[in-house]
């Protein structure tokens, strides 16, 4: 059995790499005769390119993952597959198909199934059912199908709970060389983002949790820090970004991660993502003494009825002693801000503006906010008259294009919204006191590079 997992197109400065279809594709590498990745958002292929692609390798089982940005772009790389050779049997999988599971089959006729949810295990089985090996897929739990001209979901499968029971993601099927992510990360390279957790306990309207859920689930910290090992040494990866949603949720393991990487000396930086509610002094010291050098907090907005409109479950005041703090410890931070949240207005938006400068973060990034299916914002937004646009447009960083889908407020407009993002990055980067800090902080030649890679995409964001 041959298999040929597809990356759909997506236009973008800073390629990521699937690490979901690389774990589906490291568990399924255990019994079929022959595991592809194909990334076509980094491979430029044409129509015609992967058509050829496709015919070559004569795969038996097509998998497409799809965020709700390149949904429409996976379901054309589908149409494709099955213009090419009808017994192909073509899989859907990722976020935006397991919030919409039967309007995606709906949509496609050349989807023969859909996987919801964590795909390591049921991928696996939909394969076998699919080529009548095991049983049918009315067993398998967490896919969605056809019976005829009916569409089923099947109740989703229970969380992966022992996560270092699965093997590293199959890092040499994808193109390393080929992904770069977005300033201001990426002092060294090549950089790779991993993944080292799964679900987020907390409540933010604006989050969708389709596929790890909420429950808080991690690798153990040997595991994790064999897994740099095992990039550094296998790939010569210089640095790296966990991409967990909140990396220091489990505060021992964090501490158990760092005393490794000591041990060991493992002379890797890398940066994290988490919360202002969910870091002390002390844990901060570590981080940074770990090779720590940057966090990613999510503070989104500078009003505090904004924020528990949002249900945060944070103050204006746990984020302002933990910036310092940060600081203090020698780690640089981005600040993540939303316009446009329930309840927006323009002077909470000036609000957002000025609490940014309080906070003195290294970085901010303003985006508007964007409704994802299955969140609670994205009912929010219907209920206001916000009817969906194109999924293509679901894009949440502020970069182009900017026409976002947006919650629109009684005040606020789209297209005010859009010159607010703007104005908000140029007040808070077009400072004196600002481009001082950052010339005073270019140290060294990674730190020139991301700075100036940093200055071209504000340029970007902003003409």
């Amino acid at each position: 059995m041959k298999v040929l997992l597809v990356n759909p197109p997506q236009r973008t400065k800073y390629p990521q790499p699937p690490l979901g279809l690389a774990m589906v594709a490291a568990v399924l590498e255990k019994d079929a005769d022959s595991v592809q990745i194909l990334d076509l958002t980094v491979l430029g292929m044409s129509d015609e390119s992967l058509r050829m692609r496709i015919q070559q390798e004569k795969p038996d089982i097509v998998g497409i993952t799809a965020m709700t940005p390149t949904i429409n772009s996976a379901l054309s790389v589908a149409k494709k597959v099955k213009e090419i050779d009808r017994d192909i049997l073509v899989i859907l999988g990722g976020a935006h198909a397991t919030l919409l599971p039967e309007e995606t089959l709906q949509d496609s006729p050349d989807i023969d199934a859909i996987v919801c949810g964590e795909g390591e295990q049921t991928t696996p089985e939909v394969v076998a059912a699919l080529k009548g090996d095991a049983g049918s897929l009315r067993q398998v739990p967490g896919v969605a199908y056809r019976e005829g001209s009916t569409t089923r979901t099947n109740p989703l499968r229970p969380p992966i709970l022992d996560l270092d029971s699965l093997p590293f993601p199959a890092f040499h099927l994808l193109p390393m060389g080929k992904y770069r992510l977005h300033p201001p990360f990426g002092r060294k390279t090549p950089i790779m983002p991993i993944i080292t957790s799964r679900g987020c306990p907390y409540r933010c309207v604006f989050c969708s949790k389709s596929v790890f859920g909420h429950r808080y689930r991690s690798n153990s910290a040997a595991y994790v820090v064999d897994q740099i090992r095992f990039l550094s040494e296998e790939f010569g990866i210089k640095e790296v970004k966990f991409y967990d949603d909140s990396f220091t949720l489990d505060r021992k393991r964090v501490v158990a991660i760092c005393a490794l990487l000591k041990q060991q000396q493992l002379d890797i930086p890398w940066t994290c993502e988490t919360r202002v509610n969910l870091v002390d002094r002390e844990l901060l010291n570590t981080m940074m003494d770990a090779g720590c050098y940057m966090i990613e907090y999510g503070v989104e907005s500078g009003n505090q009825q904004i924020l528990d409109n949002l249900k945060k479950d944070i103050t204006l005041e746990q984020a302002v002693r933990t910036f310092k703090w940060t600081h203090e410890a020698g780690i640089e931070t981005v600040a993540y801000f939303m316009i446009g949240s329930p309840g927006e207005t323009r002077e909470t938006i000036e609000e957002s503006i000025e609490f940014a400068k309080r906070l003195d973060p290294d970085f901010v990034q303003f985006s508007v906010a964007t409704p994802y299916p299955g969140t609670e914002l994205y009912r929010l937004s219907l209920e206001e008259g916000c009817m969906p646009r194109q999924w293509s447009e679901y894009v949440y960083d502020g970069s182009k294009p900017v026409d976002n889908p947006t919650f629109e407020t009684k005040n606020l407009n789209n297209k005010e919204l859009r010159e607010w993002n703007k104005r908000a990055y140029t007040s808070f980067y077009l400072r004196k006191s600002y481009a001082l800090k950052r010339f005073a902080r270019m140290t060294t030649s990674g730190e020139l590079r991301t700075n100036f890679a940093g200055l071209r995409r504000f340029i970007d964001l902003v003409k």
